[in-house]
């Protein structure tokens, strides 16, 4: 594995867990509300569904995920999925 794939696959995982995430969402628009009112019953995005949409091993799926938490996303884990709990908008200092 080159240095940049890493890379290369945390920004694939990561768009696509912002689009699936967005998408799934039933009770508001991301787009279209302010982060700060995004209610906190927010619907996951598996990790299985992420590697259909990416056509990525489930378990770089997984490791980017990993990367990812609390940078981009908050993940979450139970009985061995795991799933996007919630998108970390951009303007939101770390």
């Amino acid at each position: 594995m080159t240095t940049d794939e890493p890379t290369r696959t945390d920004d694939v995982v990561a768009e696509s867990a912002l689009q699936l995430w967005s998408a799934a969402q039933t009770d508001f628009d991301p787009f279209e509300v302010d982060s700060s009112d995004w209610p906190e019953t927010a619907v996951p995005v598996r990790d299985a569904d992420i590697a259909v949409d990416t056509h990525l091993e489930l378990d770089d799926v997984r490791a980017a995920l990993g990367r990812l938490d609390g940078v981009k996303v908050v993940v979450g884990r139970e009985a061995g999925t795991v799933s996007v709990l919630r998108v970390i908008p951009e303007d939101v200092p770390l």
